[in-house]
């Protein structure tokens, strides 16, 4: 993979509470359900609009390169902004979903796998941020809603 010279780290964000999710999914109860797509459709859309973004954040990222400072690199960095900010709003909405079947389990599980990792290497992960309430979430469901 190739990294701009000035990757930010903000922009890492989406990356890295990967391994305590990947246990808890694979302890996940298993969850009933009549149709699990109807059940979870609104967290399923929500979580194709994530990969959509991440998809466009990595490319950006990591399959571009340009000299620092140059315009080109600038037009990156700003296209990368405005992605990031999509995407962390996508998070959140993710963490207000609750999952109710194991493909809507799965769908938060494998977003943090993918995000927790850079997370925890390069930022500050506050209660605050889209993903650790996204985490919170997924855990809430996994428990069942139990506080």
């Amino acid at each position: 993979m190739n990294q701009t010279s000035s990757h930010s780290p903000g922009l890492s964000r989406r990356g890295n509470l990967a391994s305590v999710l990947a246990a808890a999914a694979a302890a996940m109860p298993v969850i009933a359900s009549a149709s699990p797509h109807a059940q979870d459709a609104a967290l399923l859309a929500v979580s194709d609009a994530f990969w959509q973004i991440h998809n466009e954040i990595w490319s950006a990222d990591y399959l571009t390169e340009h000299e620092y400072g140059s315009p080109e690199q600038k037009t990156v960095e700003a296209k990368l902004e405005q992605l990031c900010q999509q995407e962390g709003l996508l998070v959140r909405q993710l963490a207000q979903t609750p999952a109710r079947t194991p493909a809507g389990l799965k769908a938060k599980a494998t977003i943090l796998q993918s995000l927790l990792p850079d997370i925890m290497r390069d930022c500050y992960l506050s209660d605050e941020s889209a993903e650790f309430l996204l985490l919170m979430s997924l855990l809430a469901d996994v428990a069942g809603g139990a506080a």
